[in-house]
């Protein structure tokens, strides 16, 4: 028999084709977001390695203009051990370096860059700045 007072069924929720569109959308949003992330992070890693140089070679600077010694390696391998861990996971890339000259009157701090094959030096001569090639000798950064 049919049943005449049969009630239309009120559609509730979402088909699986709507949520697989929406599911897939969202995959194709993350991981665009993911590579503008890294991009990110890796810059990120690049500033520290700058500010972190620099601020070796700040404190280098501040050591010798109070009085004390900074003319051994001692003294460098100690500011280096307070920069803490070096940001680039790459391998091959060269960590946080110092280069005296002979008589220690001139220090320089480098380190190569997360996202590029360039070092940047701080030397207690002022210089800041980016590099192609291991930069520092004698103590000074070599712009180039």
């Amino acid at each position: 028999m049919l049943n005449i007072n049969h009630k239309p069924m009120n559609k509730k929720g979402f088909t699986l084709i709507e949520l697989l569109v929406v599911i897939a959308i969202i995959g194709i949003l993350s991981s665009v977001a993911i590579v503008y992330l890294q991009d990110a992070r890796n810059k990120a890693n690049d500033a520290k390695v700058q500010s972190n140089v620099a601020t070796a070679s700040t404190q280098t600077e501040i050591a010798r203009a109070n009085g004390e010694s900074v003319d051994s390696d001692t003294y460098s391998n100690s500011v280096i051990a307070k920069l803490g861990t070096y940001p680039c996971t790459a391998a091959g890339k060269v960590s946080w370096t110092a280069s005296a000259s002979t008589t220690a009157s001139v220090v320089a701090y480098y380190a190569q860059l997360c996202t590029s094959d360039s070092y940047f030096c701080a030397d207690t001569n002022g210089f800041r700045g980016a590099n192609t090639a291991i930069p520092a000798v004698a103590g000074q950064c070599n712009a180039n």
